[in-house]
């Protein structure tokens, strides 16, 4: 049992991107979907999916990070320092006549939640006999058919109900959820093509994956510092996702990321990805780097980005398959380099915050560009 215990909080804490905050002190918590307006420092939510004159607006979905969700967890504090805000201001927005809107999506749940899943995988597909995480059997269990992953129920009154699931991993099943979310909007009379997805880290990532694989659901895609794996060096999750984005013809997408990400995720800051914005279609924003004086801060047209988070990736990590997920497993290779990073801010986090705001112009030019 301590064995189960032990091997469920190794596998859940390393791939989660914890965000908790007291909404009370700083904002308004918003519990559920809705469209959100964010202007000199006041937030307001329409919820739900019903907006006035929709065949004139521009209705942008955006969608959070992490490999699953509850629906307990569901929500968002509406402030200003938080991505909601920050993209909040691009809402009322006129573009080509259209009025442009960011719609928080709140309905990941529906997707499930692969934290037990994690577990199931490594006891029942086992690496050189041994329940290990972190191995190509784990992976195959974790990507592959819903064996494990319980679906979740919803009321039948929801006008959002849950697409059949297609994978353990519920972070693939997130593309059918958005392609029902895309069809509800279309039929309150918004054009398929005045919708487009966006996101951030896994979101991020989830948005460029479901533009390369379903390019007819959205017009584009805006991904926000996109990587959704582990850290291990040998990940079938990284490979199978970014082979499955190679694939693709044409990658309309507007992609914003940085060398100083600071994510755990195994090359996955913009040294690895830029790549991506070389694609057919796809627009690519690097983001500034660490440059204030004693290098460790983020300043972006004079502001500085108040990141309270500090990287905890980016340097390099040896890991051993034949020990999985335990802590012996994974060498930092120069633990100096380590903890000179550790005392940096995670670029990560820069979407999070108000020194974001002058790519706002950027978005809206891109989605004009679009239309």
């Amino acid at each position: 049992m301590k064995k189960i215990i032990l091997l469920t909080f190794c596998l859940l804490i390393i791939p989660k991107l914890a965000f908790a905050v007291d909404c009370s002190k700083v904002g308004k918590w918003v519990n559920g979907s809705g469209f959100v307006y964010f202007d000199e420092g006041k937030g307001k939510v329409i919820k739900g999916f019903d907006i006035d004159d929709p065949a004139n607006k521009i209705i942008m979905i955006f969608n959070f990070g992490g490999w699953g969700a509850k629906k307990k967890e569901k929500g968002f504090c509406l402030r200003k320092e938080w991505v909601e805000g920050v993209l909040g201001q691009l809402s009322g927005r006129k573009i080509k006549g259209k009025e442009l809107v960011i719609w928080s999506n709140q309905e990941l749940w529906k997707a499930g939640n692969s934290d037990t899943v994690t577990t199931k995988c490594a006891m029942k597909h086992k690496y050189k006999g041994k329940m290990l995480g972190h191995t190509p059997p784990w992976y195959e269990c974790l990507w592959g058919p819903p064996t494990y992953l319980k679906k979740v129920k919803t009321s039948k009154k929801d006008i959002l109900q849950i697409p059949p699931y297609v994978s353990n991993f519920a972070y693939k099943n997130r593309a059918a959820l958005n392609t029902a979310i895309a069809d509800i909007f279309v039929e309150k009379g918004t054009p398929r093509n005045q919708i487009f997805i966006s996101g951030h880290s896994c979101g991020g990532m989830g948005s460029l994956r479901m533009e390369s694989l379903y390019p007819d659901v959205f017009n584009a895609a805006i991904a926000l510092m996109p990587n959704c794996w582990d850290k291990s060096e040998h990940t079938l999750l990284r490979k199978w996702q970014l082979d499955e984005i190679k694939s693709a013809k044409k990658l309309n997408a507007l992609i914003f990321h940085s060398e100083t990400d600071g994510e755990i995720d195994f090359q996955s800051d913009s040294r690895y990805l830029r790549w991506l914005g070389d694609m057919p279609g796809a627009e690519w924003i690097e983001l500034p780097n660490h440059n204030t004086e004693d290098g460790k801060e983020i300043v972006i047209d004079g502001v500085q980005c108040k990141i309270e988070k500090r990287m905890r990736g980016g340097w390099e990590i040896k890991h051993n398959q034949d020990l999985g997920h335990k802590k012996k497993a994974w060498t930092i290779v120069n633990p100096d380099e380590m903890k000179e990073m550790m005392k940096k801010a995670r670029g990560h986090m820069i979407p999070y915050k108000s020194c974001f705001t002058p790519y706002l112009d950027d978005i809206a030019k891109f989605i004009e560009s679009k239309l």
